[in-house]
């Protein structure tokens, strides 16, 4: 019970690495709030949790709008009375490198990727002020560490906006820890969610190759020789959040099977 009695905020928790954290979040004692655009399977993630006894709510928040993450802030904060944790792990991706890119897309992505977490730290920072620290952490990527070898066939604004997300981490990390507020950022290789195991990230992905040409490559740059688990990402997630790491702030912590170490 790493998380007994602290309330999470968790954004883009309807699906894939966000609602395996939320449920392992709700595991481990947490009370989970989860902000995400898709009511549908944001109200399927809360059912799960509370069927196993937890306790969880549902914000329906389009975080491409800072009046949208505001109110999200603030009606997070009413749910429980407080916040503990902001966990800023919504994003979208689109395919396209340098010569491809189109603007539409790239300013989604930045702005629900990037914007969502600059205005939504912005905004816990006095909620978790009021009961003296809490914890905030970022979903980044191993590419927002370093680019991939293979960026000729990946998104050039993915690649930005989570480099982004970690020079975000590292700007706020001193303001922030005069308030007891730690930050952190998760980097993941590549994740096993269901659009990977279906094929549909592959097959955006593979350039003059096959998606299982692409995969055997991608994987094979991998010293484990292997994707990462979702529940990979979520337990070094809780860690992070947890009162385990209390020194740990300021980190962009790979969790990306040794890619960022090569």
């Amino acid at each position: 019970m790493l998380l007994r009695d602290k309330v999470a905020l968790i954004t883009g928790a309807a699906t894939g690495i966000g609602r395996t954290g939320a449920y392992l979040f709700a595991q481990e004692g947490a009370k989970v709030i989860i902000a995400d655009l898709n009511a549908k399977e944001g109200e399927k993630t809360v059912n799960k949790v509370r069927s196993n006894g937890k306790e969880a709510a549902y914000i329906h928040a389009d975080l491409s709008s800072v009046g949208e993450i505001e109110r999200m802030v603030k009606t997070a904060a009413e749910i429980y009375g407080r916040l503990d944790i902001f966990w800023h792990n919504a994003g979208v991706y689109f395919e396209g490198h340098i010569e491809v890119i189109e603007e539409e897309n790239y300013d989604k992505e930045m702005s629900i990727g990037l914007k969502g977490a600059v205005f939504g730290t912005k905004f816990v920072i006095p909620v978790m002020r009021k009961t003296n620290g809490g914890s905030i952490l970022y979903t980044s990527s191993m590419v927002g560490l370093r680019p991939t070898p293979y960026a000729s066939g990946y998104s050039l604004t993915h690649m930005i906006e989570k480099s982004g997300i970690v020079m975000l981490m590292r700007a706020v990390t001193e303001p922030l820890a005069k308030y007891n507020i730690r930050v952190n950022c998760i980097c993941p290789g590549p994740v096993a969610t269901d659009k990977w195991k279906t094929g549909q990230i592959l097959q955006a992905r593979a350039s003059g190759v096959s998606p299982k040409e692409y995969e055997n490559s991608s994987v094979e740059r991998i010293p484990l020789k292997r994707t990462i688990a979702e529940e990979e990402i979520a337990n070094a997630a809780i860690f992070l959040v947890s009162d385990k790491a209390s020194g740990v702030t300021g980190v962009a912590l790979p969790v990306d099977g040794g890619f960022s170490a090569l």
